[in-house]
């Protein structure tokens, strides 16, 4: 931790952010800021290990963010049905087991649910929201997660597995996938600092055959709703994200990344942009797992999404 410019000095540089933090958690949310968090914000390397991922390897079954950006440290995920935990690796200061628990109230309609890491009063964990969903065929599963216990955005997320064996992929046709997305997302604007959960459609076009040998895909994720952190709808939330054409990779079925880009309600830029990229699973390639971020000014979206034929 002695590269780069002391915590305080990165702190200072960071202009126009108000920072609202509850006196009863102010000793553990500075201690988090002091043992990682500066250096992201001031482009230094990031910390808790993120390229020891096996995951990001050549025939990963699994995608993540951890090289797209340096606080989306989350690497691996597991889900137990029997207890409905869910496990997010490599995020720090959440429950000491990586452990988070299903928010009973949560009425999304789209098969995703929402979890926290449900800290233990008077320690040093912070509070993480997160959303999960299995695919109905059991092939896949998606996740994502955030935190509003930063003064900028914090870490988190998101993650897309094939649970079941390497698809071969059709080489020819033009088809259309179609599901659900959920995210976690938090706004740091100066008057609306907090998290909140989203959910949406996702649409997918996918053309096996061109790009000649490599294929593409892209698509959108629209008709996003948005929920408060205990589950409450709150309303919909204007516009879309595009996400850009990428090509597919046939030996490891799975989608390069691109880019996502928010875009508001009359088809302007949000100013907020980011990455997804996906894995394909079932037979033939018939289902979609994919996660997306996008990040701009005082807002960070980092979700998920299911999609099939």
């Amino acid at each position: 931790m002695t590269d780069g410019p002391p915590i305080w000095d990165c702190l200072r540089k960071s202009t126009n952010k108000t920072i609202h933090i509850e006196a009863e958690h102010m000793t553990r949310i500075w201690m988090g800021l002091a043992l990682g968090f500066g250096l992201s914000a001031c482009g230094g390397t990031a910390p808790f290990g993120v390229d020891d991922d096996p995951d990001t390897e050549a025939g990963s079954s699994s995608v993540y963010f951890t090289e797209n950006n340096d606080t989306l440290t989350l690497n691996n995920v597991t889900y137990d049905p029997d207890t409905d935990t869910l496990t997010l690796n490599n995020i720090p200061f959440d429950d000491p087991e990586n452990a988070y628990d299903r928010i009973r109230t949560e009425a999304f309609n789209n098969g995703f649910d929402a979890y926290d890491s449900n800290p233990e009063r008077g320690t040093n964990e912070l509070q993480y929201f997160a959303v999960f969903r299995r695919s109905d065929s059991g092939e896949s599963q998606v996740a994502a997660a955030g935190t509003n216990s930063y003064v900028d955005f914090g870490y988190g997320g998101a993650g897309a597995q094939r649970l079941g064996n390497k698809p071969n992929l059709p080489t020819s046709g033009i088809y259309s996938y179609n599901g659900e997305y959920a995210a976690v997302r938090t706004t740091r604007d100066g008057t609306n600092d907090g998290v909140t959960f989203v959910t949406g459609d996702a649409r997918l076009r996918v053309d096996f055959d061109d790009f000649d040998i490599d294929g593409a895909a892209g698509g959108s994720i629209s008709n996003r709703q948005v929920y408060t952190t205990d589950g409450t709808l709150i309303g919909n939330l204007d516009g879309f994200i595009s996400l850009a054409d990428t090509t597919i990779d046939f030996d490891n079925s799975s989608l390069g990344s691109s880019t996502a880009t928010e875009f508001d309600g009359a088809g302007d830029s949000t100013g907020a942009s980011g990455n997804w990229q996906g894995v394909f699973a079932g037979t033939e390639g018939a289902e979609i797992a994919g996660i997306v971020f996008v990040e701009g000014s005082g807002v960070r979206e980092v979700g998920g999404f299911i999609a099939t034929q």
